[in-house]
């Protein structure tokens, strides 16, 4: 298919963003440093986990075993609503004595179950890591005590969490990272550059080269005869 004429080509917006590199350049070396500078003005963030693990207890036999690997599994669903829930961080804000209300506390935290597994991650992000930590480990105490208080049957304890792995203290902040934020903000500059020089070229509808001089003159060449 050719393109009719008078109409830029492929190779038409190529020579109009090379004789426009220096502003692309310039526009994604501004991005990228105001993108450092933005991000070192924001406090490092702080990502500590802990995790506990779901069991239904039950007489020792291969069928009360099935029985209780299945009883895990359905508490595990419960026991990750429990761990955001009211009554789990307030009893962490008071043991920590932390000034923070539940629903702020809330959003630092995210409890994900392991797939196929009785495994309850708990992470908490926090611009402190030592009360990162802290936090990590105190919802995971108070959940096995909630748990054990509320999920009682006849014969004691319908299921059983277990702190598996305790939160620690993280050596390097998870966020925002200044490196990856500057090539971020490189390429939405290239990006823009590219759009502005593109705009550019097409609104001045200039005749920079030699093929499109050619052009325009065997149109007017085919017209006259």
């Amino acid at each position: 298919m050719i393109a009719p004429a008078g109409v830029p080509t492929l190779k038409d917006y190529g020579r109009i963003l090379l004789s426009g590199w220096a502003l692309i350049a310039a526009a994604a070396v501004l991005s990228a440093a105001v993108a450092w500078l933005a991000t070192s003005f924001v406090e490092p963030s702080y990502t500590a986990a802990s995790r506990v693990f779901v069991t239904a207890p039950g007489p020792p036999s291969p069928k009360n075993s099935v029985d209780g690997n299945r009883g895990s599994l359905v508490r595990v669903e419960s026991s990750v609503q429990l761990a955001t829930g009211e009554q789990v961080l307030r009893r962490v804000i008071a043991s920590l004595d932390v000034p923070m209300e539940p629903a702020e506390l809330k959003n630092d935290i995210t409890v994900v179950p392991s797939p196929g597994s009785a495994l309850i991650e708990m992470s908490v992000v926090n611009d402190d890591a030592e009360l990162a930590r802290d936090i990590a480990n105190a919802v995971a105490v108070q959940l096995v005590r909630l748990v054990g208080e509320i999920d009682l049957g006849v014969d004691g304890p319908v299921s059983q969490l277990t702190v598996v792995d305790a939160a620690t203290t993280p050596g390097a902040a998870t966020g925002p990272t200044r490196t990856s934020n500057a090539m971020l903000g490189g390429v939405m500059g290239v990006v823009l550059g590219s759009v502005l020089v593109l705009a550019r070229g097409i609104s001045r509808d200039s005749i920079d080269h030699r093929d499109q001089v050619e052009q325009l003159l065997g149109e007017r060449m085919g017209e006259k005869r």
